[in-house]
């Protein structure tokens, strides 16, 4: 099965339609596309921005692991930090 390029025309969308639908209302064509031009503008942020403006030695690690790390260098530091409960309400 081909698959249409992210750029895909009207007219190159309507022939792939009808190539694998066979007759197909000239409405629902249009709201086929619509709809194809919508799911192709959704963005999925995968944390690259915010990974690449951490340390070097922080980069691989989950917020988790970096918030037990901020801890334990507070801690050895001298600093008493008592941490907030799990389900903290403000």
């Amino acid at each position: 099965m081909a698959v249409l390029p992210d750029g895909a025309t009207f007219e190159e969308f309507t022939a792939y339609v009808l190539k694998r639908r066979g007759s197909v209302p000239l409405v629902e064509l249009q709201e086929l596309y619509e709809r194809r031009i919508r799911l192709k503008s959704v963005i999925v942020h995968n944390g690259q921005g915010l990974r690449s403006i951490l340390p070097a030695d922080e980069r691989g690690l989950t917020n988790k692991e970096r918030d037990a790390k901020a801890f334990a260098e507070a801690k050895a530091s001298g600093k008493n930090i008592e941490p907030l409960p799990a389900k903290a309400t403000w």
